[in-house]
């Protein structure tokens, strides 16, 4: 069941260092909380209480649950922009390709099974439509960088074809990831495995390495 939108807009991050760090207190703790007892069970008050503070100063910045969720996907999101920057950038053009998607592709799965509260972010943007638009912009973004990055490995290459390639790349690496995150461990690692050898299978014939 998709969680209820929030009565109110979410407030706006605040600019002083001790609003600001109280913000970050609540999104931390609302994260550990989600990843121990679920979105559903979670409440304001348990959150509240995990990050040591009332719950009015939790109510001066998230007018409900739903709004610390979407949060807490802008959050993970920024650092999906980041994460993916980091590995497939200018000094990684000339790696083997198969060692950057490999890498990359590990580096998401060890933000999504090890920052608390992400793997539950991740699969409640499967019914959340506001979620889901957080991750239509991430991914639509990341297109964006892959196409960059691939382009230096192929530049002769149309930038059309490329822009495909990227798109399709990020839609697939994303579902089968998303997939991951709801399997036993056993299937979600052999599933992360998959997803490597898909996107190699793809990419590895159209972006050659260099002889």
């Amino acid at each position: 069941m998709p969680p209820p939108q929030p009565t109110e807009p979410l407030r706006r991050v605040p600019q002083q260092a001790r609003s600001r760090q109280r913000f970050n207190q609540i999104l931390e703790a609302a994260a550990q909380v989600f990843e121990e007892v679920g979105y559903e069970a979670a409440s304001t008050e348990l959150i509240a209480a995990r990050a040591q503070t009332s719950i009015g100063s939790l109510y001066r910045f998230f007018p409900d649950k739903f709004s610390i969720l979407l949060a807490l996907a802008e959050h993970f999101a920024e650092q999906m922009r980041e994460l993916f920057a980091a590995n497939c950038n200018a000094s990684a053009a000339h790696e083997p390709l198969a060692q950057v998607l490999s890498r990359t592709v590990d580096a998401f799965d060890t933000l999504y099974t090890t920052q608390p509260g992400c793997r539950t972010v991740m699969l409640q943007s499967r019914v959340t439509p506001e979620l889901q638009a957080v991750n239509t912009r991430v991914d639509r973004e990341i297109v964006v960088q892959l196409e960059v990055f691939l382009a230096l490995r192929q530049p002769q290459m149309a930038a059309e074809r490329r822009q495909v390639a990227a798109f399709v790349s990020v839609e697939v690496a994303g579902a089968l990831q998303l997939l991951s995150l709801a399997q036993d461990e056993q299937l979600h690692q052999q599933i992360v495995a998959e997803t490597k050898q898909v996107l190699i299978g793809y990419l590895g014939p159209l972006f050659p390495d260099p002889p």
